[in-house]
């Protein structure tokens, strides 16, 4: 629609009239820009079409603002969210990646100055989990690394030491959610024989099993025909171990394994 209305403004002949400008200044613009500093802008990554009733009850239910959030259509699949608390929106933001019927929530930042077919949202933090690393290797300049290949790297899970000793080493990545997922990547270490490293992503929600992108799942796919029983799932590039459970962060999983620490950090079996 925008890219028609832009052809139509080319071949139109103002008259004297409707060439004659409107000048807005700030006073057109303070109240929205006020509101704004509490809303944020939200695309559902599906190519299905979304309720807007049933998203704000949904979304109500799993953010459970302390003072309310309200939620309105700008465009398809793409919605402006009006926190009335500045806390609710921060949380909200901290807790992302959010899903809605299993398909990923992108979540940005207000931005006035875009009408809503000029805002491109496209990113998504993920706390991504790297396995088949060797030990010398689960470092925080490790993970730095592995992450900028996929990303803007937000945060490295190691305590103090800068090495992490669990069974896989966690960044915390920005992504392009429209591109495919990326499973793994080979990686060279200190001049020696590469080899490969898988990823698990952590609340990641439903994905194409056979392209590898976040915008539908395998039944929606319409790059092919369903795999056949011959061919089997070996057809499918993506799987659900990619899916990788959450950890806890910043340390060595000691609740997890059954072990706690007392008052002065000695460790027990609980």
């Amino acid at each position: 629609m925008a890219e028609e209305l832009e052809e139509l403004l080319e071949k139109l002949t103002f008259t004297e009239e409707e060439d004659i400008g409107i000048v807005l200044d700030s006073s057109s613009t303070r109240v929205a820009k006020e509101v704004g500093k509490c809303c944020v802008v939200m695309k559902i990554l599906t190519q299905r079409c979304i309720s807007l009733d049933a998203l704000r009850k949904n979304m109500r239910m799993l953010w459970k603002p302390n003072k309310g959030v309200q939620i309105f259509k700008i465009d398809e699949n793409l919605f402006l969210v009006e926190f009335r608390d500045r806390k609710d929106k921060k949380r909200v933001i901290e807790m992302c990646p959010w899903s809605y019927e299993k398909q990923l929530v992108l979540i940005h930042d207000f931005e006035g100055e875009l009408t809503p077919k000029e805002i491109d949202i496209r990113w998504a933090s993920f706390w991504i989990q790297i396995y088949n690393l060797p030990l010398k290797c689960k470092t925080k300049e490790t993970g730095w690394a592995v992450g900028s290949s996929l990303g803007q790297v937000m945060d490295v899970d190691v305590p103090e030491s800068r090495v992490q000793w669990c069974k896989c080493l966690q960044v915390q990545v920005r992504i392009d959610a429209i591109k495919r997922l990326v499973r793994g990547k080979k990686i060279t270490i200190e001049g020696g024989k590469s080899r490969w490293v898988s990823f698990k992503f952590e609340k990641l929600p439903n994905f194409c099993c056979r392209c590898g992108l976040l915008n539908h799942a395998l039944k929606d796919c319409n790059k092919g025909l369903k795999p056949s029983k011959e061919e089997g799932v070996n057809f499918l590039q993506y799987e659900a171990w990619m899916k990788g459970d959450p950890i806890r962060q910043g340390g060595y999983e000691m609740f997890k394994l059954g072990v706690r620490t007392d008052a002065e950090g000695s460790f027990e079996k609980i």
